[in-house]
C-alpha cells in the first residue's frame, strides 16, 4: 500500500522541505571549537541568540514528545511488516530530526559562549548545553543497550562504538571549551577557588561556576566510560577511567569552594570502589558548604540503608588491617545511629568502647615494631598511614555532624526532638575527645616501652611518623574549637553547675576534656618553641583539603594561604615547620578554654608559665588552700600591725621633705558583700583605678576596703547553682589573685582586707560619733506647739492629722518599726472600749438624767480619751540611739568609724576623703545617723552605680568635694 502525501506524518514532510541540511550536519557533529570562528562572531546580538535558542529549545521538546508517541503507537506483529516498517521509518525520521536540532542548538551555545561568557553563564547555558545536548544524546544510546538482550550482537556493539563516540565528542567539548575560558580571562585554576573564597568577584565568580560545572561534566563522562569498560572486564581501562573521574571531579571543587556537588559526585565514585569510609566522608562535606548538595542526605541516608553493619563483637583478629576495618564498621554504625536514628539517649553511651579500639591498634602496630632493619618496615608505614587516613576521616565527619546538629537545632520544626539532637551533640563531642586521648596515649606508651629496645635514629623516625599520623587530626578539631567553642563551653558550665548530678552525659564530657588536656599539656612538643616560631596562620595540606567547609570558615578566614608554598603531609623536608605549626594551633585552643570561665578546671600559672588542669577533686583542695590562705592573710596584718606599733616606739620620724614627697591624698572606700554581688566588674575597674584622668601628675589613689565580715559572707554564699553563687565564686577567685600579687607600692589605687586593729575597741566608742535623727526634734517641737493651741475642732483635727502623717513618715524613715507600739495601741483601743461599756451601763441607771447632760459628758469623755491615746503615742515615739544598731551592721560600721576617726582633724577645713559604697538599704540608714556632731556633718554613702560614675569623672576631686558638702 501507499499513503498519500496528505496522509504522511508531519515529521516525513518536514524531511522533505530540509533534505539540503544533511549535508552540513557532519559540520555540526565536529566538537571543537574554531578560534577564528569564534572570534568573526564577536558581534552577535545577544538577543537574536537567546530568541533563536529558546526556539530551538521549544522544537526539540516538542520532537521528543512525537518521539514517545511513535514508540507508544508502534503496531504488533499482527498488523503486518508494512504497518511496522512505516512506523519505524516514522521513528527514524524522528530521531534523525532531534539530532538536527540537537547541533543547531549546540552551535547556538557555542556562539553565546564565544560572544559573551558572562552572560552565558547568567543564563545557565552550560546546565542546558549538558542536559539538552549531550546527556540527552548518551543517555539515549545507554537505554538502548540496556534493552539489548544479546550483547555479543553487531547491534550492541555498533551501540557501544556511538556511545564511546558521543561521549569522547562531549569529553573534547568540554575540554576545548575550558582551554578557552583560561586562555581568554588569564585564570589559573590552582589558585582560582581560594581567590573566590576570600573575595568574591562577580565575573570571577561565574567564572568559577562555569569551569565546575564542565569539570563535573567531564568526570561524569569519564564514569560513563568506566562503567563500561567495567562491563566489559577491561580492568587497567576501568581503573584509568576512575582516576581521570576523581581527578576531574577534584579540579571542580578547586576551582569553586562554595558548592557541594562534586563532593557527590565523589561519594558515587567511592561507592563504586568499595569504600564506605570516603562515602560518608564526601557526603558529609557536600552538606557543609555554603551551597549544600540538594540530593547529600538523602543519598548518605539510603547508601546506610543499603550497607549490612554487624553490632556484634567479633573475633579477635592479630591481623592489624582487620582491626582497623572492625573500627570503621563500628564507627558507621555509630555515626548512622546519631545522624538518622532517633533513638533513647542512653543507648548512645553504650557505643563509646569503640572510641578505644583505633588507639589499642596503634599501640600493637608500634609493639609490632623490631630492631632487625635500620629503616622503618613498609607494613609499618602503610598501617600508619591508613590511620592517619582513617582518624582525619573519622574526626571530619564528627566534625560536621556536630555542626549540623547545631543547625538542626536552630530549626523550630526539629523542637519536639530537640533533647535527642542535644544528646546526640554531646556523644559525638565526648567521642571526639574519647577517641583523641585513646591513640595519644596508647602511642606515648608504646614508644616509651620500646624506646630503650630501638636505635636512636630508627626511634627517632617513628615517633615523627607517629607525630605525623595523629597531628593532622589533632590540629583539625583544635582549629573548629578555637572559633566555635560557645555551644561546647555552655554544656561545660551546666555540667559544673549540676550539684545533684541530673547530666551525667556532660559530667562525662568534661572528664574526657581533661584527661585530653592533659596529655597534651605534658607533651614535651607542647611548650612554646624559643627560635623558628611559626604562626598557626600558615597553610597546611588539611586546610587546603578542607576550605569551604562552613564550621571551618572563621579560622581558614585568618589562614594565609599565599604563601610560597604550603607544607604538605608527604614532604619530609619540612616535618618540623609542620609539627610546629600544627602545635601551635593546640596550643591556641587551649589558651581560649584557659581564658574561658567556663573552662575552669584549666588554669594558667604565670610564675611557672604553664598551664595545668585541676579535677573535682584538686577544686576542692584548692578552695580549702584559699580558706587557710584568707586566715594567714588575716594573722599577717595583725603581725604586721604590731611591728609597725613597734616600730613607731623605737624609730624616729621620717624628715619632713620625704614625707611631703611621699604624700598622697588617700580616698578610703569601704564596700560591704552587695557590691561583690551586684557590680564584681566595677570593683575590679576601682582596684586600678586612675583619678583625674585629666592631670600628668597622679597626686590622689583609690584605697578600697573589704572587711573580714564581707569575707565571711562570700564564704557562705559560696555553694549553689544560682547566678549569685557564682558570682560569689568569681569574687573569691578575684580576691585570691589580688592577695596573690600584693605589693607594697601604693602609687597606685589598690584594694586589700580589713586589719585586725582597723575597728573601734568598743561599740560604746560609737556613741561620740552618734548624730540620730535631727528631723526627730523638729517633729517634737510642731506636735507640742500643736498640743498647745486650744480652737475650734476643725483645728484640732488639721493638727491630728498632720501628728499622723509626720509620724508615718518618720516610721517609713526608719525602714521598719518595732510591732510593740502596735500591740500597746490595740490594747489602749480595747480599754477605751470597756471604759465606754461601763459608761453606757452607768448613763443606764441614771435615766433621770437630762440628755444635755448627757452629751456634755460624753463630749468631755471623748476628748479625755483622745487627749489619752495622743499621750500614749507621744510616750512610744522614742528616738533611736547607737545601741539599737543590728549587730550585722555593727562591724563594718566600725570600721568606717575607725577610719572617719583618723579623718576628723584635717588642714584647711577639707572634705573627709571616706566614703560606704552599698546596695543594702537598711545598712546606708543606719550608717547615715553617724557622722560629727560638732559640726552636724554625716558620712558619705554611695551606691554602686552613683560611685562609679563618680570616680570616673575626669575632675574627681571636684565632684567629690561637691557631693561631700552637699549632703
Amino acid at each position: 500500500m501507499q499513503t498519500s502525501e496528505l496522509n504522511k506524518s508531519p515529521t516525513q514532510r518536514r524531511r522533505r522541505r530540509r533534505p539540503r541540511n544533511r549535508r552540513k550536519q557532519k559540520q555540526h557533529d565536529e566538537p571543537s571549537i574554531p578560534t577564528e570562528d569564534l572570534q568573526s562572531k564577536q558581534n552577535l546580538n545577544l538577543t537574536d541568540l537567546s530568541s533563536e535558542a529558546h526556539a530551538l529549545e521549544k522544537q526539540l521538546a516538542e520532537l521528543q514528545t512525537q518521539l514517545k508517541i511513535n514508540y507508544s503507537n508502534m503496531p504488533s506483529k499482527e498488523q503486518g511488516r508494512m504497518a511496522s516498517a512505516i512506523a519505524a521509518e516514522q521513528i527514524s525520521a524522528t530521531e534523525e530530526e532531534i539530532d538536527y536540532v540537537r547541533n543547531s542548538l549546540k552551535a547556538t551555545y557555542r556562539r553565546l559562549f564565544a560572544t559573551d561568557l558572562i552572560y552565558a553563564t547568567a543564563h545557565h547555558i552550560e546546565d542546558k548545553l549538558w542536559r539538552y545536548i549531550f546527556y540527552a544524546g548518551i543517555e539515549q544510546v545507554r537505554s538502548k543497550l540496556r534493552k539489548s538482550s544479546d550483547p555479543t550482537s553487531e547491534e550492541n556493539k555498533a551501540l557501544q562504538k556511538e556511545l564511546f563516540r558521543r561521549i569522547d565528542a562531549a569529553f573534547k567539548f568540554y575540554r576545548e571549551l575550558n582551554h578557552h575560558v583560561k586562555s581568554v580571562y588569564h585564570i589559573d585554576t590552582k589558585v582560582l577557588g581560594i581567590d573566590l573564597w576570600k573575595q568574591q568577584g562577580a565575573a570571577e565568580k561565574k567564572t568559577g561556576i562555569l569551569l565546575q560545572s564542565n569539570y563535573i561534566c567531564m568526570g561524569d563522562l569519564a564514569r560513563y566510560h568506566a562503567q563500561q569498560a567495567m562491563a566489559a572486564k577491561s580492568t587497567k581501562k576501568t581503573s584509568e577511567y576512575w582516576s581521570l573521574a576523581k581527578t576531574c571531579y577534584l579540579k571542580a571543587i578547586s576551582v569553586y569552594r562554595e558548592n557541594g556537588k562534586p563532593y557527590s559526585q565523589l561519594a558515587l565514585l567511592s561507592i563504586s570502589n568499595g569504600n564506605a569510609m570516603d562515602v560518608v566522608w564526601y557526603y558529609c562535606m557536600s552538606l557543609a558548604v555554603k551551597y549544600p548538595s540538594s540530593v547529600g542526605r538523602d543519598n548518605l541516608k539510603s547508601f546506610y540503608s543499603k550497607i549490612k553493619l554487624s553490632t556484634k563483637p567479633k573475633e579477635l583478629h592479630e591481623d592489624a588491617t582487620s582491626k582497623i576495618s572492625e573500627f570503621v564498621e563500628s564507627f558507621l554504625h555509630m555515626h548512622r545511629t546519631v545522624m538518622f536514628n532517633q533513638k533513647d539517649p542512653e543507648e548512645f553511651a553504650a557505643m563509646m568502647p569503640l572510641s578505644n579500639q583505633l588507639g589499642a591498634t596503634l599501640f600493637s602496630i608500634i609493639q609490632a615494631e623490631e630492631d632487625e632493619e635500620p629503616n622503618l618496615s613498609k607494613s609499618t608505614s602503610a598501617l600508619l598511614h591508613i590511620i592517619r587516613t582513617t582518624l582525619t576521616r573519622t574526626i571530619t565527619i564528627l566534625m560536621i555532624s556536630v555542626w549540623i546538629a547545631g543547625e538542626r537545632l536552630k530549626d523550630k520544626a526539629n523542637y519536639s526532638i530537640r533533647p535527642i539532637i542535644l544528646a546526640s551533640q554531646i556523644h559525638m563531642y565526648t567521642f571526639v575527645f574519647h577517641l583523641l586521648t585513646g591513640v595519644y596515649r596508647s602511642s606515648r606508651q608504646a614508644l616509651e616501652q620500646i624506646q630503650d629496645t630501638l636505635q636512636p635514629e630508627k626511634f627517632e623516625k617513628l615517633e615523627s611518623m607517629v607525630d605525623e599520623t595523629l597531628l593532622p587530626s589533632l590540629s583539625i578539631w583544635s582549629s573548629y574549637l578555637y572559633t566555635s567553642i560557645t555551644t561546647l563551653a555552655q554544656y561545660c558550665m551546666t555540667a559544673t553547675n549540676d550539684v545533684r548530678n541530673r547530666e551525667p552525659e556532660k559530667k562525662n564530657l568534661v572528664k574526657s576534656i581533661q584527661s585530653l588536656l592533659s596529655l597534651l599539656i605534658s607533651h614535651p612538643s607542647f611548650p612554646d618553641p624559643v627560635l623558628n616560631v611559626l604562626p598557626p596562620t600558615y597553610p597546611l595540606s588539611e586546610d587546603l583539603l578542607l576550605l569551604g567547609l562552613v564550621p571551618l570558615a572563621q579560622f581558614h578566614s585568618k589562614v594565609d594561604f599565599f604563601k610560597e608554598s604550603s607544607y604538605q603531609v608527604d614532604d619530609e623536608q619540612t616535618f618540623q615547620a609542620r609539627k610546629q605549626v600544627r602545635w601551635g594551633r593546640i596550643r591556641e585552643m587551649i589558651k581560649k578554654m584557659a581564658d574561658s570561665n567556663a573552662f575552669d578546671f584549666i588554669q594558667y600559672n604565670q610564675t611557672e608559665q604553664r598551664y595545668s588542669v585541676i579535677d573535682e577533686n584538686a577544686k576542692r583542695q584548692q578552695q580549702g588552700r584559699f580558706m587557710k590562705a584568707l586566715a594567714t592573710q588575716r594573722l599577717m596584718e595583725q603581725v604586721s600591725s604590731l611591728e609597725k606599733n613597734v616600730n613607731r616606739m623605737t624609730l624616729n620620724k621620717k624628715p619632713a621633705a620625704q614625707e611631703e614627697q611621699m604624700k598622697r591624698d588617700v580616698y578610703t572606700c569601704v564596700v560591704d558583700v552587695t557590691v561583690f554581688l551586684d557590680g564584681l566588674n566595677k570593683v575590679k575597674r576601682w582596684a586600678s583605678q586612675t583619678l583625674n584622668v585629666d592631670r600628668r601628675s597622679q597626686s590622689s589613689i583609690l584605697e578600697i576596703i573589704v572587711p573580714y565580715e564581707v569575707i565571711d559572707a562570700l564564704d557562705d554564699r559560696k555553694k549553689g547553682t544560682s547566678h549569685m553563687n557564682m558570682q560569689v565564686r568569681e569574687s573569691i577567685r578575684f580576691l585570691d589573685l589580688q592577695l596573690s600579687n600584693k605589693t607594697e607600692t601604693t602609687n597606685t589605687s589598690f584594694l586589700r582586707i580589713q586589719k585586725m586593729n582597723e575597728k573601734i575597741d568598743n561599740w560604746d566608742d560609737a556613741k561620740a560619733f552618734w548624730i540620730g535623727e535631727e528631723s526627730r526634734s523638729l517633729v517634737d517641737q510642731i506636735l507640742s506647739e500643736e498640743g498647745e493651741i486650744e480652737g475650734d475642732e476643725e483645728e484640732l483635727s488639721d493638727a491630728e492629722s498632720d501628728n499622723s502623717s509626720d509620724h508615718d513618715l518618720f516610721k517609713r524613715r526608719r525602714g521598719g518599726e518595732s510591732d510593740d507600739s502596735e500591740e500597746e495601741i490595740l490594747t489602749s483601743e480595747e480599754e477605751e472600749e470597756e471604759s465606754e461599756e461601763e459608761g453606757e451601763s452607768e448613763e443606764e441607771e441614771e435615766a433621770a438624767a437630762t440628755t444635755t447632760t448627757t452629751t456634755t459628758t460624753t463630749t468631755e469623755k471623748e476628748e479625755f480619751e483622745y487627749d489619752e491615746v495622743f499621750e500614749e503615742d507621744e510616750e512610744e515615739e522614742v528616738p533611736y540611739t547607737y545601741r539599737d544598731v543590728p549587730k550585722a551592721y555593727r562591724s563594718i560600721i566600725s570600721c568606717l568609724l575607725y577610719y572617719h576617726s583618723k579623718q576628723q582633724v584635717r588642714e584647711d577645713n577639707q572634705p573627709e576623703r571616706l566614703v560606704l559604697v552599698t546596695n543594702d538599704e537598711d545598712l546606708a540608714w543606719w550608717a547615715e545617723l553617724f557622722g560629727n556632731p560638732v559640726t552636724g556633718k554625716r558620712l558619705l554613702i554611695k551606691t554602686v552605680n552613683e560611685w562609679d560614675q563618680m570616680v570616673g569623672k575626669l575632675d574627681f576631686e571636684k565632684v567629690y568635694d561637691y557631693s561631700w558638702k552637699q549632703r
